[in-house]
């Protein structure tokens, strides 16, 4: 009896830990409704879509910088995060070859995309193109 409980506390330990951690970890948003994505990119600010999931190292990895650009250029852009498996209705429309995909859109058009791991640097220098 005592095996089985230490199983299942051992068990229950283990989730909660993958649990807290993929939640610290994921540095990203809340889902977003369709109707707010299509506002958002309809409007003529330049607009950055970080799609990605949460399997996804390279993902993980850049989280950090696209907070950044959302913290250190909020004048110049506004950055989005879109899970883009959670969320495949918005997804689905730009064809995503992989992830990370980062795009930009102003007046609701792409103007620019990115696949891949980017540094701040490089979505910094994305951002003075498109601006």
């Amino acid at each position: 009896m005592s095996f089985k409980l230490g199983l299942l506390t051992m068990a229950f330990a283990m989730i909660t830990s993958v649990s807290c951690q993929n939640k610290a970890e994921a540095g990203h948003d809340e889902p977003i409704t369709v109707q707010s994505f299509d506002a958002t990119i309809g409007g003529n600010k330049l607009v950055m879509v970080d799609f990605y999931t949460t399997w996804c190292g390279p993902c993980k990895k850049m989280a950090p910088f696209v907070q950044q650009i959302r913290e250190n250029r909020s004048k110049d852009v506004i950055v989005l995060k879109v899970d883009a498996e959670a969320q495949a209705t918005i997804a689905d429309r730009y064809r995503l070859e992989g992830y990370p995909t980062v795009m930009f859109f102003k007046n609701g058009q792409v103007i620019g995309r990115a696949l891949g791991y980017q540094t701040y640097e490089n979505l910094s220098g994305f951002v003075d193109r498109f601006k």
